[in-house]
């Protein structure tokens, strides 16, 4: 029996040194995030922190919100992601688990005579399976890639709530901008629309005038109530990404979109950047790790099956007692695991496979979004030099034709409108090419180099 003490000892030294706090592994997945986008996160579990993280939201949103700020909001406030966060608590409770041995087995029977001179008897016994002592390394190794994998998920879900947030705030930039243009020109039109009337009782303007002047009145009433509930639906959708509800919800956003930046990031490496950052590519890499040695061990340790050494006392009816040594050997004669083995190669070529058609389809998204940036600045900057200059000119053009009576009202109801709708287009324009941006940041793994 001298071979339990050791055993204890290791058992009960993997009990006091192993820990399920996934504090770690969250502090692991933070620095990932801080080194991408350079924000913090916060993981709400009711202790002292939770109150000064409540009061940097409550600060932020009583504040004017940058795209920055708002995604800020979302990583410290997002309810669905401290779901996600307890992934690491799963994986950090399966890597300690994966370093502990299995409990000793003790057993004991009693022997009652019933006929003759026997004395009552009973043995006593303790066995440990053997096996998960050799075990122990390879199955943390396994749990350990797993942890790793997680973190990488946990953070990759992370930096797609930040950039559907930064989607969201360039969306409600873009309504309000939309809508604010189209009630200042309802405004306008109000005005233009009295002075027809008051033109048509003097004789100056026919009926058809005053009637094509209240059209486009009426159609840009109807257009700013559309702007307006594409507003509250933006809004909605940036509270959600942010996890604000109540008073937290009226928040404030800038009126207007950013004018372009002097320039983009260079075409060249972006490819690189996003395989040597993606945290989903990471994440793949690691299961397929996971997978790699999971089917080590299973190879290694196929034919031992299960294996127990133990010690057991023994009290006869005879009257004499006996202790002794016990092993036990499973015979792999019908099952060598081959099934198990198996099914762990088939596991492993899939993880390896889907690691490498992520990469590929990493280096298309690159692609893709880079090529959308660019014909997105490219219309922002041919209408903002062109389209809306000749509007303006248009416009200019028609009006001293119209006051030279060579033009109707009609005409020139018609160009203003264009003018207008060039307006929103850009606007519109300027909108695609943030979430463009956003888009290529979110291929790329993070922030674009300056």
């Amino acid at each position: 029996m001298t071979f339990r003490a050791p055993m204890l000892a290791v058992s009960l030294c993997a009990l006091g040194c192993a820990s399920t706090s996934p504090a770690p592994a969250f502090h692991d997945t933070s620095q990932l995030i801080k080194a991408r986008i350079g924000k913090r996160l916060a993981w709400n579990q009711g202790g002292p922190e939770d109150a000064a993280v409540a009061k940097t939201v409550r600060e932020l949103l009583a504040h004017e919100l940058s795209v920055d700020g708002a995604v800020q909001v979302a990583l410290l406030n997002n309810r669905a992601l401290l779901a996600t966060y307890e992934d690491l608590s799963v994986a950090q409770a399966d890597l300690v688990q994966a370093g502990l041995l299995q409990n000793p087995v003790f057993g004991g029977a009693i022997v009652v005579p019933v006929a003759g001179v026997a004395q009552r008897g009973g043995s006593v016994s303790v066995s440990q399976d053997f096996l998960s002592v050799f075990t122990l390394a390879a199955r943390k190794r396994v749990a350990t890639a797993e942890l790793e994998a997680a973190k990488l998920r946990v953070a990759d879900s992370v930096l797609r709530t930040a950039y559907d947030v930064e989607t969201a705030f360039f969306m409600l930039q873009s309504a309000q901008q939309v809508a604010a243009m189209r009630r200042t020109v309802l405004e306008a039109g109000d005005a233009a629309l009295d002075l027809a009337r008051l033109q048509r009782q003097a004789g100056n303007v026919s009926d058809l005038d005053v009637a094509s002047q209240q059209v486009l009145y009426e159609q840009v009433r109807t257009d700013l109530v559309r702007s307006e509930a594409d507003v509250v639906t933006a809004r909605e959708s940036l509270a959600r990404g942010m996890g604000v509800w109540g008073p937290d919800a009226d928040y404030r956003v800038a009126e207007k979109l950013p004018e372009l930046p002097p320039d983009d990031a260079a075409a060249p490496h972006l490819e690189a950047l996003a395989i040597g950052r993606r945290l989903d590519l990471g994440a793949a890499h690691a299961e397929a790790q996971a997978a790699s040695y999971a089917l080590a061990m299973a190879r290694n340790y196929r034919l031992l099956g299960t294996t127990s050494l133990g010690a057991g006392f023994e009290r006869s009816p005879e009257g004499f007692s006996v202790a002794g040594p016990s092993a036990s050997l499973e015979l792999p004669i019908f099952d060598q695991r081959q099934a198990v083995v198996a099914r762990l190669e088939a596991q492993t070529r899939a993880a390896i496979a889907r690691e490498s058609a992520l990469a590929v389809d990493i280096r298309s998204e690159v692609r893709a979004a880079r090529g959308r940036l660019v014909a997105a600045r490219a219309i922002v900057e041919r209408y903002a030099k062109v389209v809306v200059p000749l509007r303006q000119r248009v416009v200019a053009l028609t009006q001293q034709q119209y006051d030279a009576m060579l033009l109707g009202a009609y005409q020139l109801l018609q160009v203003k409108q264009s003018e207008v709708n060039a307006y929103r287009e850009l606007i519109e324009a300027l909108r695609d090419y943030w979430t463009a941006r956003a888009e290529l940041e979110r291929a790329t793994g993070g922030s674009l180099p300056s």
